[in-house]
C-alpha cells in the first residue's frame, strides 16, 4: 500500500468513526430525554426502565470511550505528520485494544443494571476471588500488559519483518495475547508476549526491509575458494538484475569448524516481498548445492 492509498484508507476509517459516533449521540439525547421527562412511565414498567437505564449507562460510556479513541489516534497521526515521521500502526492498535476492553467492561456493568445487581455490592463481594484469580492467571495477567507495552512502544508495528529467536516472518497481528507473525513457508506462528521480552529481536523492517540473508555451509573437502565462490553467486544474483540491486551482494565467512565452513551472503532486492525474497533464496541455496556437488 503506498503513502496515497495508506491515507485514503485512514480517512475513510476516521469517517466511519466519527459516523458512528454521530449515531450513537444521537441514540443517547432522545434516551436521556425520555428518561427525565417520562420517568413515571419508567417506574410503573420497573424491566423497562432498567433496560433503559443501563443502554443510556453503556451509551454514555461508550461514546466518551469513542471520543477518547479518536482524539488520540488524530493527535497522533497529526503528530507523525508534523515531525515528518511515519505513523507506526502498533499505538493506534493498542488504543483499539485497550478502548476494545473498556467497553467489554462497560457492557457487563450494563448488564447487572438491567438484571438488578448492584455493581457496589458484586465487587465487593469477589474481591477475595478476584485476588486468587489474578494469582491463577498471572502468567496471563503479565502477557497483556507485555502486549499493551510493544503496542505502544511502537518498536514493532504490523507489517515488520522481524527474527525472534528461532522465528522469522511478517507481523499479521499482535494482541493482547501474542504476537502473529507469518513465516516463509507461509505458516502462522504465534508468539506470546512475555518471550519478547526475553530474548533478542532483530526488526528488519526499521533498517532495510529489502535486505535478504541466506545462510549456508559447506563440507571443508567440499571448499571451493572463497573469491570464486563469491564470483559464481555474484553472477547468479547478476543474471536476476530485476530481482536483486547491482553491486549489493556481500560474502562473509561467518565461521570455520571441524568439518565445514559456515557462510552468509547477503544482497538487497529491488522490491520487497516475500514471494520475490523467498524466489532468490532458493536460487542460491541451488547453486550451493551445485557448487558442493561439483567440488
Amino acid at each position: 500500500m503506498n503513502a496515497q492509498q495508506e491515507y485514503i484508507a485512514k480517512t475513510n476509517h476516521m469517517k466511519r468513526d466519527l459516523l458512528l459516533l454521530f449515531v450513537k449521540i444521537l441514540l443517547f439525547i432522545p434516551l436521556t430525554y425520555t428518561l427525565i421527562e417520562y420517568k413515571s412511565y419508567y417506574e410503573q414498567a420497573p424491566l423497562l426502565g432498567r433496560l433503559a437505564y443501563s443502554l443510556n449507562v453503556f451509551l454514555s460510556a461508550n461514546i466518551f470511550i469513542s471520543g477518547l479513541r479518536i482524539i488520540l489516534i488524530s493527535w497522533y497521526q497529526r503528530r507523525s505528520t508534523f515531525f515528518h515521521t511515519s505513523a507506526r500502526g502498533s499505538f493506534v492498535l493498542g488504543v483499539n485494544r485497550i478502548a476494545s476492553v473498556l467497553n467489554a467492561i462497560v457492557i457487563f456493568f450494563s448488564l447487572m443494571m438491567a438484571f438488578k445487581i448492584n455493581p457496589k455490592d458484586f465487587l465487593t463481594s469477589i474481591t477475595i476471588v478476584a485476588a486468587a484469580i489474578a494469582l491463577i492467571f498471572k502468567d496471563y495477567i503479565t502477557n497483556m500488559i507485555s502486549g499493551l507495552i510493544i503496542m505502544f512502544s511502537d518498536q514493532l508495528t504490523l507489517g515488520d519483518y522481524i527474527r525472534i529467536g528461532e522465528y522469522e516472518g511478517q507481523i499479521i497481528d499482535i494482541t493482547l495475547v501474542n504476537i502473529v507473525i507469518n513465516n516463509d513457508d507461509d505458516d502462522i506462528v504465534m508468539i506470546p508476549n512475555n518471550f519478547v521480552f526475553t530474548t533478542n529481536i532483530v526488526n528488519q523492517s526499521f533498517q532495510n526491509s529489502r535486505k535478504v540473508s541466506v545462510e549456508f555451509e559447506l563440507a571443508l573437502n567440499h571448499t571451493t575458494d572463497r573469491e570464486e565462490l563469491k564470483r559464481r553467486l555474484g553472477q547468479l544474483l547478476d543474471k536476476h538484475s530485476n530481482e536483486v540491486l547491482e553491486n549489493s551482494m556481500k560474502l562473509k565467512v561467518l565461521s570455520v569448524q571441524k568439518d565445514v565452513a559456515k557462510y552468509k551472503i547477503q544482497f538487497t532486492l529491488t522490491n520487497h516481498g516475500k514471494t520475490q525474497s523467498q524466489f532468490i533464496k532458493n536460487i542460491v541455496l541451488n547453486e550451493v548445492l551445485k557448487i558442493g556437488n561439483e567440488a
